[in-house]
């Protein structure tokens, strides 16, 4: 069995972000407080038990995030069949995704201030067209962010989506006790396994205002969105706002340890996770996943924005994860 390798990346405050080759995923993020550190996020203590993970922690997805229906779609009058791994459809790219792949790791700083790792998928690979270059770069500043860039090129035009896929606690036990505010004006309806029906719907119809901090319990409980009511969660894909990067996109605070994480993106969409389906050794809604990417299923809708990338374009995806401790 190959063994994970692991890398540290250290700020002037000490801050702690553990990254992993396997799946180019963040292990763990763990913040000083009061002269203790605190995970951020869900994790295992192991690394290796990360090659049986099936709840993505902190892993780079792709090569396209969230659901294809039916695993199929058409490029330029050509049927390309893909991994079914989520019923009929795929998810996260398939069964042979570059989250259950390892990644070489390409670049790291001496201070150990950013780490970037670097993978190669065939043509066909998982059914996908093109041989693709990825390239994720993760980045620490001193200012307790992480900047995570994701880039991509290929060969002949395919699809593109990648996210990261940690489950924040901000140190909480439950996501529920947990406060949101996100900056979307509408959602993605969705039927059964996820898949949009290709309707945008306002936010206004979820029964809830996300624009202000609402614990994330009373919004699960105050909304009458019925496929939140189907699963007492959400699981749903939200359209951002069109604002600058420096915007925050999507807001989380803990009271418990009077931590604020802001998310900044330049991609269009968001899928707010409550993580309802986690299993052991985890427990439902231990974590929220806030995952920047483009549209789900977007190459089956022709009028959400494209996510083909061609081969003399270069495909680039910024998410920024901004932690800031103290009198909020």
């Amino acid at each position: 069995m190959q063994r994970v390798e692991t890398v540290i990346l250290k700020n002037a405050n000490g801050m702690l972000v553990e990254l992993i080759d396997f799946g180019a995923r963040v292990k763990s993020i763990k913040l000083p407080i009061n002269g203790e550190l605190v995970d951020m996020s869900l994790t295992y203590d192991d690394a290796q038990d990360f090659l049986d993970d099936p709840f993505y922690l902190g892993a780079t997805c792709g090569r396209v995030a969230n659901r294809i229906a039916n695993a199929s779609f058409e490029i330029d009058g050509v049927t390309y069949h893909v991994d079914q791994n989520d019923g009929e459809n795929c998810l996260h790219g398939g069964d042979s995704n570059i989250a259950l792949t390892f990644w070489q790791l390409e670049d790291v700083s001496l201070s150990k201030s950013y780490a970037k790792y670097l993978l190669s998928s065939a043509d066909l690979e998982g059914g996908f067209p093109g041989n693709l270059t990825l390239t994720v770069r993760y980045t620490l500043t001193d200012d307790n962010r992480l900047d995570i860039v994701f880039n991509a090129w290929t060969d002949k035009k395919t699809p593109v989506n990648l996210t990261n896929h940690l489950y924040f606690t901000l140190g909480e036990d439950s996501c529920l006790d947990l406060k949101l505010k996100l900056n979307s004006p509408s959602f993605l309806e969705r039927k059964e396994q996820g898949i949009p029906t290709g309707t945008i719907l306002g936010t206004d119809t979820l029964g809830v205002n996300l624009r202000e901090f609402e614990y994330i319990g009373e919004l699960i409980e105050q909304s009458d969105y019925l496929a939140k009511i189907d699963e007492n969660g959400f699981d749903t894909c939200f359209i951002l706002d069109n604002g600058p990067f420096e915007q925050a996109k999507a807001e989380v605070l803990s009271e418990k340890y009077n931590v604020l994480l802001k998310v900044f993106t330049d991609q269009p969409a968001m899928q707010f996770y409550t993580s309802e389906f986690l299993g052991e050794p985890f427990k439902s809604f231990q974590g929220i996943c806030l995952e920047s990417q483009g549209y789900v299923d977007a190459p089956n809708h022709k009028h959400f924005p494209s996510v083909v990338v061609k081969p003399d374009s270069f495909y680039t995806n910024r998410i920024s994860y901004q932690f800031e401790q103290g009198s909020l």
